[in-house]
């Protein structure tokens, strides 16, 4: 996990800074669209890796490196863990996973004879598209385990993480009508769950699933308490046709972006004014060593009691905290 990090500021200050934001925060909502599926080329496969490792080729548990800071709600991470059940999780969360792609018993049919042609795999790659990273994560051919045994049958799906904070779900070919796998208004018969796709935060306080019928979606919004129960499901009901994909799209604040290109008042003597075109609900003010100094609402901020010297205030707006450093003087 990222951390903000302070630092000592020297005797002499040349040029305060200008408002940035130190940590931002926002939720999801769900996009859908149709694209052609395309399985991924120029792969790296793990069942190859995981033959060459000496390990059970029909599994995995992996941390990748994205190679960019994927932001996700209130903080941001360089790497995140995958298995092969579809479940992915950040900094070993054992509580609830945070990403829940089409979770569920997903093996390899069988053992490849060769380690060029290897037909059922997980394959990974990172890439640019449309000039932004993305990393992408593909259960090829995979096959249902249900009840100890193998139900041989074929799905693709993948799942992509962008660095803009975005998460794709895309789905590929999928066994229809075959209701030993997936029974119509339920799911996946696999005695493992009925696949849940779906995200939770890292503080395992919010969560967003997409249930029910794919066309006709329950977009589930909520604490993971009281979504992940048995009485109520969030899985997907409906097989997706191929090529459907589930997004959940980070979104912006009204605070970002545009907003963080004008000047945050950076110096003080004794009243901080927020200007007007900056929305919030609410300010937090601290000090550098991290102790809650004032909160409020109000936008002229009396702060004559307060010593000379470095703080942070944090507006909270719909979708996010926003932190800004000032001097008072």
């Amino acid at each position: 996990m990222t951390k903000l990090k302070f630092h000592r500021p020297l005797l002499i200050l040349i040029v305060f800074m200008q408002s940035m934001v130190l940590r931002s925060q926002s939720d999801y909502k769900v996009d859908t669209f149709t694209v052609v599926y395309d399985t991924l080329t120029d792969y790296n496969s793990l069942v190859k890796e995981n033959i060459l490792a000496q390990e059970w080729f029909f599994l995995f548990e992996k941390e990748f490196d994205l190679g960019f800071d994927f932001p996700f709600y209130d903080t941001s991470f360089y790497s995140v863990s995958f298995s092969s059940y579809g479940l992915g999780a950040f900094d070993g969360n054992v509580d609830w996973y945070n990403f829940y792609t089409l979770d569920n018993d997903w093996d390899i049919c069988d053992e490849p004879t060769s380690l060029s042609k290897i037909k059922y795999d997980y394959r990974y790659k990172f890439e640019t598209e449309n000039n932004k990273k993305v990393f992408k994560l593909e259960w090829r051919n995979v096959c249902l385990y249900r009840d100890g045994n193998m139900v041989k049958r074929s799905f693709n799906f993948q799942t992509w993480l962008w660095e803009n904070g975005d998460v794709d779900v895309r789905i590929g070919s999928m066994l229809r009508g075959d209701t030993s796998v997936f029974i119509p208004s339920f799911g996946f018969n696999s005695g493992y769950n009925a696949g849940n796709i779906g995200l939770i935060n890292t503080d395992d306080t919010k969560a967003i699933f997409y249930s029910g019928d794919y066309m006709y979606p329950n977009i589930q919004q909520g604490h993971p308490d009281d979504l992940l129960t048995i009485d109520n499901k969030v899985n997907i009901t409906t097989l997706p046709h191929e090529g459907f994909v589930i997004r959940f799209k980070k979104q912006t604040s009204s605070l970002s972006e545009t907003k963080l290109l004008k000047k945050f008042p950076n110096v003080i003597v004794d009243i901080l004014s927020i200007p007007t075109d900056f929305s919030f609900s609410e300010y937090r003010i601290f000090d550098m060593s991290g102790r809650e100094i004032k909160k409020g609402i109000d936008r002229e901020i009396d702060l004559s009691f307060l010593q000379n010297g470095y703080y942070v205030i944090k507006l909270r707006d719909g979708a996010g905290i926003y932190s800004y450093k000032f001097v008072k003087q």
